[in-house]
């Protein structure tokens, strides 16, 4: 029996040893150094949920990433294109000042993007290492036990062919689910309030809250209006958030005066500015948004991409 128990154990020591190697030396068998994609191009597409990040917490954002600020929504360039025709309207501006600026605004938005998209993914992998996310979570899927209906089709050596899998992620085990492909699958919203508090969105989950990922201070709100809360059945107190968390209540108060001075400029808006007030909000800091921002890329990347912005 003595025998027999020694040789579980070599045979176990050895089979922990190869699954060590194998761990090590596989990845750098697979790796295609020359056609590696590094995180620049890797931003080189925009993602919609990055994009969206910036109207839902543009005070972090702005403030989090390099040449955020300089970076325009689909939203946020609507916006403008509505005010300048405003100007143009009441002969500020002509129809080809309006058309310059619009480009203007859009080509240095256009080169701001990736730049500001490149840090956050960068940054987010490396909080998603930090907090050994991959300990509990897998970004593999395996040829094995119908995995592919679950999470996705089969990785591929390609996926894994760019800068945000050095180290490779694949994981240890999966007490949480794949997220080969958690890119898109879920809103930022959704990802804001799982990192907040997992069981608001996982009654079962096992999870940590991470509270020092998001940030505490002011926001302007928006109370419904008499005939709305009648309407509605609604509590006549009930408010809405405008997006971005403050710093201060001052702040806050200086976004709103700057909010309220827009919505006056609309006779049908104008009564809106009466209901907007001051109150305490809570939002996701520069590496909540970071995290997130990496979460939405998992699974959203193909080789082709990068391949295709270079021929360009």
């Amino acid at each position: 029996m003595d025998k027999f128990n020694g040789i579980l154990l070599v045979a176990g020591f050895g089979c922990f040893i190869f699954a060590f190697l194998l761990s090590g030396l596989y990845p750098i068998i697979i790796t295609d150094a020359t056609n590696e994609a590094s995180i620049a191009e890797l931003a080189t597409v925009i993602l919609p949920d990055y994009e969206d990040l910036r109207d839902g917490w543009p005070v972090a954002f702005e403030s989090g990433f390099p040449r955020a600020e300089e970076t325009l929504s689909t939203v946020g360039l609507r916006k403008l294109e509505q005010r300048l025709r405003k100007e143009v309207a009441a002969g500020g501006l002509s129809q080809a000042q309006m058309d310059e600026q619009v480009a203007a605004a859009k080509a240095k938005s256009d080169e701001a993007w990736p730049v500001a998209m490149a840090a956050a993914l960068q940054r987010g992998r490396d909080i998603y290492i930090s907090e050994a996310c991959w300990h509990c979570h897998s970004q593999y899927v395996r040829p094995v036990a119908n995995e592919d209906m679950r999470y996705g089709p089969v990785s591929t050596i390609a996926q894994d062919n760019n800068a945000l899998q050095r180290p490779m992620l694949w994981g240890t085990r999966r007490v949480g689910p794949d997220l080969t492909y958690e890119g898109g699958k879920r809103s930022n919203d959704w990802h804001a309030a799982h990192l907040h508090d997992p069981r608001s969105t996982s009654p079962k989950s096992v999870m940590p809250k991470y509270p020092w990922y998001f940030r505490e201070g002011f926001q302007v709100y928006r109370r419904v209006s008499e005939r709305a809360a009648d309407l509605g059945g609604l509590d006549p107190e009930t408010a809405y958030p405008y997006p971005g968390i403050y710093d201060s209540k001052a702040d806050a108060e200086a976004a709103m005066a700057r909010l309220a001075a827009e919505l006056a400029k609309d006779q049908d808006l104008a009564p809106e500015a009466e209901r907007l007030f001051v109150g305490e909000g809570i939002g996701p800091n520069a590496d909540g948004l970071a995290l997130i921002s990496y979460l939405q890329w998992l699974g959203t990347w193909r080789p082709e991409d990068t391949r295709k912005e270079a021929k360009e």
